[in-house]
């Protein structure tokens, strides 16, 4: 549980507290966790905790999440905050299931934070708009090795991507206009490629827009 950081009084100067993100990220890969970490160091505003567990099942994964915030005893009211990051994966089975989930996360005050196929769509759009469909995660780690060679799941990349976090917040809500406009859901396996990660990211650079 973080420690809370309780305001003095009696003359003495008050500091406020960190809010608090939870977040869950599916699967043993977290290169969504790593990615984030170093997203932190920017922030004065926020401090992330993560869900543990391995549930690759969006419901099983709320879940977990929602015991989280019960453990860490969250306050909403004070601007704490809870995401789940999930991929799609191409996978038609999940768009009943993110269904389910996604009713519940909304009883928890869990935001669903939804790729397509997978997390790594939000890199490749630092490096330029598209909406070429791809066929698996692997052929999204095909085209984003293009613009970083040496990527793999256990390096963040950060000092790369993150000059170009503006141009990728840009690139994704374009992208989503676009599913929007063929009338594909932000769920559905018929927008690909797509990105929710950049309202959490905007989100933190909305509190430190220098990134210092």
């Amino acid at each position: 549980m973080v420690k809370r950081i309780k305001k003095v009084t009696k003359g003495k100067p008050t500091r406020e507290r960190k809010k608090i993100i939870v977040v869950g990220a599916e699967g043993k890969n977290k290169t969504e966790e790593l990615y984030l970490r170093y997203m932190e160091r920017t922030q004065t505003k926020y401090h992330f905790v993560f869900a543990t567990g391995n549930d690759t099942d969006p419901i099983r994964l709320v879940r977990s999440i929602a015991k989280k915030i019960k453990e860490e005893d969250l306050s909403f009211k004070d601007g704490d905050l809870a995401y789940c990051l999930f991929d799609l994966d191409l996978d038609k089975t999940k768009e009943p299931q993110m269904i389910t989930a996604k009713s519940t996360a909304v009883q928890k005050n869990i935001q669903l934070i939804t790729s397509n196929p997978c997390f790594e769509v939000w890199y490749i759009e630092h490096f330029g708009y598209t909406t070429k469909p791809f066929n698996s995660s692997a052929e999204v780690i095909r085209e984003l090795k293009k613009y970083i060679p040496n990527y793999n799941k256990n390096t963040s990349n950060y000092d790369e991507l993150f000059p170009l976090t503006k141009d990728a917040i840009k690139n994704c809500k374009r992208l989503e206009d676009h599913h929007q406009k063929n009338n594909y859901g932000t769920t559905s396996e018929y927008s690909n490629p797509h990105t929710d990660v950049y309202k959490l990211i905007e989100l933190l650079l909305s509190q430190n827009p220098t990134g210092e």
